[in-house]
């Protein structure tokens, strides 16, 4: 473990000349110092161009825990995030970029003298027209145009703004923009500063293409000294800036802070220089001023070596350099004594560690000028000089073969890079192969380790201390696997195991790259490997592959959403949404097995129940929809927890269920199995803080042989259900054969039942109620009679129950009362003096699902009767249902004006309690009572009951199914004050009915 520092980077790109050549030189000088380095990417994965308006929105406190102070590559995090370091007790410096609202040390290249140095040159050429292109948004690139404006004005020339183009970007493609825009104004200059060597290589390109002639017709000169400045057609004059040095420079700011010792804010310059070749329309082969040579000692030399090798002073103790500058002066100065000597073969070995370790790749004609300017500074003797030419130009053709070597060993390292990239992208692109969290891609690459961190689930990025789970761990040498994640706070990432394999292996560091783009955010992969440096910027393979990694996951991840939304589509397809039961095409699978067996085996036997929940459309519009919701989800609860694991419950659709019972061995099973459900469901439901009671009404149809269908079955259940439904909800029934002709009849009945309402075929009849004790008519009760075209006057029970069932009794009983109410409007017309009241009965559906409101206000304003002439007759059913919600509609009604009687009194399930809060008028006593007085004692005592009760709650009672004298005198005995019944009238049509209002009705026959 070194005892150095751990200095941490914050740049926008890892790799390429400028971000890497400076992140190399710092991480060698921390190296050299037993520190460590952790180089953290601020630009999401796969960012090709740092030329964006503002720093990177990076918030996260990466490595913070292990650093202890950071330097910070040009704007690649916001002044707050730097500030927050700060506040850490860690101190920062920065690169190449003044921030305005944070002070700190600030390492710069001297933009100023450099540009200075370039646009005198022009100067000199005769230049006077000069013109500047360069991307504006960068800090650096405004401090040049500065300098630009700056020199020509000391030099007497007034800057024209017409010479200055603005462009997107640093690289190539904004050097290809500017070209045309330069073309498209005509050449309006003769020389040009290029803000850097990428603009003006793009530049140099697509002039020449244009036939433009570089530099007769056009100078150019550029501003950093890249690599491909040297081999550019002609060779691009440039100002070298020292990437290496600026790095070197930030880290010894940065470990003099460290140490406690005072270091200005502001800016802290690294030197530039002009390098001269063609473009400036300098000659390349330009004759070197023998009066004007430096001296030829071998100090002399070491540094002019050194300063173009090794600017940033990394190789101060190398061996190489020491040994490649002490070969060349031996023998040099051997050959200029009059003692000629051979190269030596260790030569070969010292250019070669040299090509490796500096950048001899992109100096050879100044590392040539330099070797030649020492050979003739060793003598003025011609001979001598015309002798030490061989060795120079021997070490010159060394120094090109060694560059050759080393140019045969890039395109070799580039082709297998080429070939890694390729395999690596191959990997992840089949991510849905191979989990591409367990990093197993990285053991095809060059890196030492490799680990991933993805944001814990529940953690937001935009935490100020998110978390992070290590999912993926590559280590080379060891299996790579997708451990238990270990959880992480993002100061801590990488782990501390990836940092000293870093320091283990001597050359290589720790990255920090984000798993991100600009949809997505996953976390973060830490890198262990050597910098990229020669690579363009923005195509660093850690980059790269972060980015594909982002893919691969995003990939993953519509994968998994795409999975789980089949299994929700599969789940739809055979499961009911809100129950979890299974649904219709499930069940009727499952039962076609059941059929299937049958057939197989004598001694298979299948039952199928059919529920239907009695009154559920009550509870749903009068709690809601969420609490119809909620109570079919408790109902289809208790049903499965009745059953066995072999059967099958399901949601056939609205409040209806089917129960599937399996091997029932014999009939009694279906039986028992509908009385427990009827005792489980009849428990209250708990509905929005009230207990709620539902029943259900059943229907079995027992499987046999005879079935070869399952939509037979299921529709013999069916009948059997509404056959117990309409006997008494909440029983069930066993199917038969007489109730499938039942069926038949009651769909018969429903289909020329709607062609009589469309034929008229429909009326009302009348049925006059006496005043018991005068005979004398009150009023009359509408009764609906349907006058079939073939069967004649067809009995309301035979087609009623069928109207309510089919939702027919809707417009047939808004029908009813506004024919009643005309008719009534009509008897008054004629007499005026008859205070006769109407009575019309409201079914089941008409009070909870029609428009009983409106429908009366319309009938009574259409009629022009009075409200108090009409009264409405409800059963107890109708009202029990749900009395809380049935007070609140009969007391709007109440308010109206019209009377409510209470239809077929004590056949239902009313409470006197519930009873004393109704707004009720009259009690109907039913016909079943009446029709057994005399011969009943207990329905007498009922009757009285009834009266007696009426008389104490203020209600009028009303008798129904009167047809003896014996049964009208025995009712008023009783107390009964009105009564209706074949005894005094059948029910008649309005024309025969008129004729029963006038005085006492008479006596029948």
């Amino acid at each position: 473990m070194g005892a150095g520092p751990t200095i941490g980077v914050l740049s926008p790109f890892l790799g390429g000349p400028y971000f890497g050549g400076i992140i190399a030189a710092l991480s060698r000088s921390v190296r050299q110092d037993g520190g460590r380095t952790i180089a953290v990417q601020t630009l999401d994965a796969g960012s090709e161009s740092a030329d964006v308006p503002g720093p990177p929105d990076f918030r996260h406190p990466a490595a913070w825990q292990h650093v202890d102070g950071f330097v910070v590559i040009i704007d690649a995090v916001p002044s707050d995030y730097l500030q927050a370091i700060r506040e850490a007790g860690k101190p920062v410096v920065v690169i190449a970029h003044e921030y305005q609202d944070f002070t700190c040390p600030v390492v710069a290249s001297d933009n100023v003298s450099g540009v200075r140095e370039a646009v005198e040159h022009l100067l000199q050429h005769g230049h006077t027209k000069i013109g500047f292109i360069g991307y504006l948004g960068a800090h650096d690139i405004i401090v040049r145009q500065a300098a630009y404006h700056q020199t020509l004005i000391s030099n007497g020339i007034e800057p024209d703004p017409g010479l200055c183009f603005a462009i997107d970007d640093n690289s190539e493609s904004g050097g290809e923009q500017a070209a045309q825009l330069i073309l498209d104004a005509g050449l309006p200059f003769t020389a040009v500063v290029a803000a850097t060597d990428a603009n003006a290589i793009g530049l140099l390109r697509e002039l020449t293409t244009a036939g433009v002639s570089v530099p007769d017709q056009l100078a150019v000169v550029g501003f950093d000294d890249m690599e491909e400045a040297t081999y550019s057609i002609p060779s691009l004059s440039s100002v070298k800036q020292p990437f290496a040095t600026l790095g070197t420079t930030g880290y010894s700011l940065l470990t003099a802070l460290l140490r406690g010792e005072p270091v200005a804010d502001g800016l802290h310059y690294v030197h530039t220089s002009f390098i001269v070749r063609e473009s400036c329309g300098c000659a390349r082969t330009a004759q070197a001023d023998l009066d004007a040579l430096p001296p030829a000692t071998r100090e002399v030399l070491s540094k002019r070596l050194a300063g173009v090798l090794d600017p940033s002073g990394c190789l101060q103790a190398d061996t190489a350099l020491e040994e490649t500058v002490d070969i060349i002066a031996t023998v040099l100065e051997s050959t200029a004594q009059g003692r000629p000597m051979l190269l030596p073969t260790r030569f070969h070995h010292a250019l070669r560690s040299l090509y490796r370790r500096t950048t001899l790749r992109a100096n050879m004609e100044e590392i040539g000028e330099i070797v030649r300017q020492f050979a003739l500074g060793l003598t003025r003797d011609l001979d001598s000089r015309t002798a030490v030419e061989q060795p120079v130009q021997e070490i010159i053709l060394k120094l090109a073969q060694a560059r050759a070597r080393g140019q045969f060993g890039d395109s070799t390292y580039y082709q297998s890079a080429l070939s890694t990239q390729y395999v690596v992208s191959m990997d992840l692109l089949r991510s849905h192969e191979k989990d591409p969290r367990t990093l197993e891609w990285l053991s095809r690459t060059r890196v030492l380790a490799g680990c991933l961190g993805l944001w814990t689930p529940g953690t937001a990025p935009g935490n100020d201390e998110p978390q992070l789970d290590l999912v993926g761990t590559f280590v080379r040498g060891q299996p790579a696997s997708v451990a238990p994640p270990t959880t992480t706070a993002i100061s801590e990432f990488p782990p501390k195991q990836m940092i000293d394999l870093a320091e283990e292996s001597g050359e290589a560091m720790t990255f920090v790259i984000p798993v991100k783009s600009h949809t997505s955010d996953w976390g973060m992969l830490s890198i262990v490997g050597t910098i990229e440096s020669t690579v363009p910027t923005g195509r660093e393979t850690i980059s790269q592959w972060s980015a594909l990694l982002t893919v691969a996951l995003d990939h993953e991840a519509v994968l998994h959403s795409l999975r789980e939304q089949e299994d929700r589509l599969r789940r739809a397809a055979l499961y009911d949404e809100l129950t979890g039961l299974p649904n219709r095409a499930l069940f009727i699978d499952r039962l076609r097995q059941s059929i299937r067996k049958t057939k197989r085996r004598s001694d298979y036997q299948f039952a199928v129940l059919f529920l239907d929940l009695d009154g559920f459309k009550v509870i749903n519009d009068s709690l809601g929809h969420p609490a119809g919701d909620r109570l079919l989800v408790q109902v289809a609860e208790r049903i499965k927890a009745d059953l066995r694991e072999v059967d099958t419950a399901a949601r056939f659709g609205g409040d209806e269920f089917l129960v599937l019972l399996e091997d029932i061995g014999t009939a009694h099973v279906p039986m028992d199995v509908a009385r427990r459900l009827h005792s489980s469901l009849k428990r209250p439901f708990r509905l929005q803080g009230q207990d709620v009671v539902a029943s259900a009404s059943i229907g079995i149809a027992m499987g046999s042989t005879r079935y070869n269908d399952a939509e037979e079955v299921l529709r013999d259940a069916d009948i059997a259900m509404y056959t117990a439904k309409s006997r008494e909800k909440g029983s069930h029934a066993i199917f038969d054969v007489e109730m499938h002709a039942r069926a038949v009849s009651r769909l018969q009945i429903e289909a020329e039942l709607r062609l009589a309402l469309k034929r008229n075929e429909l009326e009302v009849h009348y049925q006059p109620i006496v005043d018991l004790r005068t005979r004398a008519t009150s009023g009359f009760e509408a009764l609906l009679r349907w006058r079939h075209p073939a069967r004649g006057l067809v009995p309301p029970g035979e087609f009623l129950h069928v109207a309510e069932e089919s939702g027919l009794m809707l417009p047939i009983g808004r029908w009813v009362l506004e024919e009643s109410c005309m008719q009534l409007g009509r008897w008054h017309a004629t007499d005026p003096d008859k205070d006769l009241r109407m009575s019309v009965n409201v079914s089941n559906r008409q009070f909870w699902h029609g428009d009983l409101m409106d429908d009366l206000d319309d009938c009574l304003r259409a009629a022009g009767i009075r409200p108090e002439h009409l009264a409405l007759e409800i059963t107890e059913g109708v009202i029990m249902n749900n009395v809380d919600l049935a007070r609140k509609m009969l007391e709007e009604l109440h308010n109206r004006g019209v009377e409510l009687h209470i239809d077929d009194f004590g056949t239902g399930y009313s409470s006197l309690e519930a009873l004393h809060r109704l707004p009720i008028d009259a009690l109907k006593i039913d016909r079943s009572f009446v029709a057994r007085l005399g011969s009943d004692p207990r329905s007498g005592e009922l009757v009285r009951t009834i009266v007696l009760m009426g008389g104490n709650l203020g209600l009028e009672v009303i008798a129904e199914g009167i047809e003896t004298e014996s049964h009208s005198d025995h009712l008023r005995r009783l107390g009964t004050t009105y009564g209706q019944g074949f005894w005094f009238a059948r029910p008649t049509p309005g024309t025969t009915a008129s004729r029963l209002i006038p005085g006492r009705l008479p006596k029948p026959d």
